[in-house]
Order: C-alpha cells, then structure tokens, then sequence
C-alpha cells in the first residue's frame, strides 16, 4: 500500500493547526454549536478531497489546463504562502468589542463559521482569517 498520497495530504491539510482556529471562533458556542460546526467543516472537507480526488482529472481537462500546469501552479502558491511566513508580522490585538458583537449578529442570522474559516485553513493558498 502506498502512503505517499496521504502524508503528502495530511502535511497540507495539518488537521492539528485548525485546533486553535476552532477553540477561537467557537468560543461562546454551547456544546451543541460546537459538535454542530464540527460536523459541518469535517463534511465539507470530505467532500471536497473526494470531489477532488474523483473528479480532479475531469475538471482540469473541462477547463483545458494541463497537470503539469496546475503543479507549477501550486507551487506558486506555496511558495508565496512560505514567503508570508518568513515575512510575518506581530500578532494582532484583541478585536475590539463591536466586532465581536458584529460576529455574534452573523452568527445568530444563520452565518456559519464551519465551512470558510475553518476549512480554508486546509487551502495551501489560504486567505487570511476574516475578522469577526
């Protein structure tokens, strides 16, 4: 059996990085919230791998994109994703009450944090995290 894939996979995704983004945006969820975003984002995140990995050939030929183009194309954006890293700046400060209070307002109106904060901490490309 070949492990190659999937610690190539498991180095990418880094399932104990998102550890700390869940415990920071979940905070104030009751247990039930939290099992709930749990399921949401590990949902999502299956099914995009499987999409991927099923469909990911099919996709790049529809779109006429070689796969030699999309590995340069990924290395690109690893290679600025550790670039931002060596050039990192300070931690920000605390959000400030009103946001907090504009993200508990998204939050009671249906916004889920499970699939875009959480997921996109998967994406080699990962954009940076929204402030709530």
């Amino acid at each position: 059996m070949e492990f190659k894939p999937l610690i190539t996979l498991l180095a990418i995704v880094n399932p104990p990085a998102i550890i700390p983004f869940f415990i920071y945006y979940t905070q104030g969820f009751s247990s039930a919230q939290r099992r709930h975003t749990v399921v949401v984002a590990s949902i999502t995140a299956f099914l995009v791998i499987a999409t991927c990995a099923l469909l990911g050939i099919r996709i790049l030929e529809f779109f006429g994109i070689s796969l030699a183009s999309f590995q340069v194309g990924g290395g690109m954006l690893l290679l600025i994703s550790a670039l931002n890293m060596l050039n990192a700046k300070p931690a920000e400060a605390k959000p400030s009450s009103n946001e907090m209070e504009a993200g508990a307002e998204k939050a009671a109106m249906g916004n889920s944090i499970a699939v875009v904060p959480l997921r996109s901490r998967c994406s080699p490309a990962r954009p940076p995290c929204p402030r709530w």
